[in-house]
C-alpha cells in the first residue's frame, strides 16, 4: 500500500520465488479500498506516509476483514535507514518491516517467513453468531468514520497557520464536536486538536531545519501568534525549545 506502484514491482523482482502476487493499492484512498480476496500479507509504505495515516489504514483494514469474517492478514511496513518510529509501528500491530532499498535475502526471509509460519484459513469466528446481522451497519459506520477523518485531515493540513475553531470545523464537516473527537480518539488515539498540535510541531521542526525564518516567523507559520506559547508547545513534543532544536540540528549536520 503506497502511492508508488513501483514498490510492488521491485518487491516481486527481489523475491527468489515467483509465486507471490503483489497488488498495488493507493493508501490515500482508504475509504474506497477493495480486495477481491483476502490478502495473506499487507505491506504498507511507512516512508512516504505519516504515522496517523498508517494507523488509520491498518485499523480500517483489520476491521473490514473482521466484518468479512476472515482472519486479518499480517501487516509489515517499508522503512529506510532514517526511519525512527519502529516502536510506534509495532505498537499498532505491525508485525515486521523491510528496509528500502530492498535486499533480496532480507525480503525473502521476512516475507516468506510470515507467509509460511502464519498459514491463513478462511474459517469464520464461530463465537460471533450475531456478526452477520451487523455487517452492513458496521461497514457503513466504519466507512463514514474514515471519510470524516480524511476530510478533517485534509482541511486541517490546509489550515496549519490559521486560527482553527472546533465549532467552525464541525460546521464545515457537517458533524458535531463530540462525534469528531470520538472518531479521532478511536482511530488515531488523540483528539482533533491534539492531532493538529502535533502536525504543527512537525511542520515547525521542518522549518527550523530547512529555513532561515526566525522563531517568531515560524510560530506564525504554524498558527501561533504568541512565540512563548509556541515554544512551550514545541518543547512538549521535542523536549527542547525551538532555538536549541535548531542549534542541535545544525551541529549534527556539521559532524
Amino acid at each position: 500500500m503506497s502511492e508508488k506502484p513501483t514498490y510492488s514491482i521491485e518487491l516481486q523482482e527481489k523475491l527468489f520465488k515467483g509465486n507471490v502476487l503483489f497488488a498495488h493499492k493507493n493508501i490515500k484512498n482508504i475509504s474506497h479500498l477493495q480486495f477481491r480476496d483476502t490478502p495473506d500479507l499487507v505491506i504498507i509504505d511507512a516512508i512516504n506516509n505519516d504515522f496517523e495515516l498508517i494507523k488509520v489504514t491498518k485499523n480500517a483494514l483489520t476491521f473490514r476483514f473482521l466484518l468479512q469474517q476472515t482472519t486479518s492478514p499480517d501487516f509489515i511496513a517499508i522503512i529506510n535507514s532514517e526511519y525512527n518510529h519502529k516502536k510506534q509501528l509495532f505498537d499498532i500491530g505491525i508485525t515486521d518491516y523491510i528496509s528500502c532499498p530492498f535486499i533480496s535475502k532480507e525480503i525473502n526471509y521476512r516475507i516468506m517467513h510470515i507467509l509460511h509460519s502464519n498459514e491463513k484459513t478462511n474459517n469464520t469466528h464461530q463465537s460471533n453468531e450475531s456478526l452477520p446481522e451487523q455487517i452492513n451497519n458496521n461497514r457503513d459506520s466504519m466507512d463514514s468514520q474514515l471519510i470524516l477523518i480524511e476530510k478533517c485531515i485534509k482541511h486541517l493540513n490546509g489550515s496549519i497557520s490559521e486560527d482553527v475553531r472546533l465549532e467552525t470545523l464541525c460546521r464545515i464537516l457537517g458533524t458535531n464536536r463530540n462525534k469528531l473527537n470520538q472518531v479521532f480518539k478511536d482511530h488515531l488515539g488523540m483528539t482533533v486538536f491534539e492531532w493538529l498540535r502535533k502536525q504543527r510541531m512537525h511542520k515547525a521542526a521542518e522549518l527550523l531545519e530547512t529555513s532561515s525564518l526566525n522563531i517568531v516567523q515560524i510560530a506564525e507559520k504554524v498558527g501561533y501568534m504568541d512565540s512563548n506559547n509556541f515554544s512551550t508547545a514545541f518543547k512538549r513534543i521535542y523536549h527542547n525549545c525551538p532555538s536549541q532544536f535548531r542549534k542541535q540540528f545544525k551541529s549534527s549536520m556539521q559532524d
